[in-house]
């Protein structure tokens, strides 16, 4: 059950990828951001003006308004229709911008439509992708998608993969990419470039490309290790990213965590299997009732997040662990999180015994993480640590 609640994180495009790509994306930016907020909601009225780098977390965020700066945001709904005087970096659930980023625009969420202006480049990952007839990408788009449909204007070149595309607006560069399932170029498309692109089969084309169009078939069995091993390389990119952020946000609770991995580890683990055990069980009965749901629907979220964060707290102490046994100990925690998980990955990927070290690896992060949340929960009521 552990493995497979971790496959299903690691190779779907859900809410858990896309809020550790936001974390990329605010890393990514500037620290100095003068105006940070968080809530439920966020809006900026069409009359409103931000002269600053805006940064926001929340359920749903929609700017009408004017931001002088950049605009980072992540949340369930955005919506942009506004004017951003910088970069715009947002994850979400569903991400629509119809109005006009003057630099980058770099984004990542399940659903992403993009119907307005970036003056520089473009950075999409989504399950679904839409470029709209409206859309302007001055420079070069960069897409990783499930399906994406491709109908506004690029200037420069379109590069990425995804598992279907259609094309029916213009590329005025070269267009560069990995399908795994079907390629169509649309009456009306324009590619000023060439065509360079590999699929199982060959695309349809019906519309016009101007430079070379390079097929590139690719067999099943190479197809198969170059997604398993870009996929490894991302989920541990995704898992390094979210630690160091949860280094940044919460450094003493998730030291504190890491510290606490190896004491009593047989205690840690019998908590970390009961958790995986009764935490389902108890979702299920919540679903049943009516009144439960809400609650149900939050355990099911908590569940996922905390055996996919779990290894984060592993990771962390085995990068000081080593470190600290070759003498070569730094105050960077985020150098020793990523030496760690890297082992980590390395060791849950290794024939036959990876399965029993992912395993352990689960349930003694879970262990320390539960423990850490009982000893919050006693500490907040006044009460001793057992």
């Amino acid at each position: 059950m552990v493995l497979l609640v971790s496959d299903i994180i690691l190779k779907h495009h859900g809410i858990l990828i896309v809020t550790i790509f936001a974390l990329l994306l605010f890393l990514s930016s500037t620290a100095n951001a003068s105006d940070f907020r968080s809530g439920d909601r966020l809006v900026i009225a069409k009359d409103q003006v931000i002269n600053d780098d805006l940064y926001f977390a929340g359920s749903s965020i929609t700017v009408d308004g004017i931001i002088n700066g950049d605009l980072i945001v992540a949340g369930g709904d955005i919506r942009v229709s506004g004017t951003v005087n910088g970069s715009l970096m947002a994850a979400g659930g569903t991400i629509t911008v119809t109005g006009n980023v003057t630099d980058d625009i770099r984004a990542a969420g399940g659903n992403i439509m993009i119907d307005g202006s970036a003056g520089d480049n473009a950075l999409i990952f989504g399950g679904n992708l839409a470029l709209g007839k409206n859309a302007r990408i001055n420079r070069d788009l960069t897409i990783g998608a499930g399906s994406a449909a491709i109908d506004g204007i690029v200037n420069g070149n379109l590069n990425g993969s995804a598992s279907s595309m259609d094309m029916s607006g213009s590329v005025a560069g070269n267009v560069t990419v990995g399908i795994d399932n079907r390629l169509r170029v649309l009456p009306g498309a324009k590619i000023g470039g060439n065509l360079e692109y590999t699929s199982p089969r060959p695309a349809e084309i019906s519309g016009t490309v101007s430079g070379k169009t390079v097929y590139t078939q690719r067999p099943t069995r190479e197809r198969g290790l170059l997604a398993g091993l870009a996929g490894e390389v991302f989920s541990y990119l995704w898992l390094l990213l979210i630690g160091i952020v949860l280094l940044i946000i919460a450094p003493g609770i998730t030291q504190r965590i890491a510290d606490n991995v190896h004491v009593n580890p047989l205690k840690k683990a019998l908590w970390g299997i009961l958790f995986l055990i009764v935490t389902p069980i108890l979702a299920v009965i919540l679903l049943i009732t009516l009144i439960g749901i809400p609650l149900g629907l939050i355990l099911i979220a908590i569940y996922i997040i905390a055996v996919y964060v779990s290894r984060v707290f592993i990771g962390l102490w085995v990068g000081q662990y080593v470190l600290r046994r070759l003498n070569r100990e730094t105050r960077h925690k985020a150098l020793s999180l990523a030496i760690g998980l890297l082992i980590v990955f390395i060791g849950i990927n290794l024939p036959i015994l990876g399965i029993f070290i992912h395993f352990v690896i689960i349930v003694l992060g879970l262990g320390a993480l539960v423990m850490a949340g009982y000893e919050l929960y006693q500490r907040s009521r006044g009460e001793k640590a057992v």
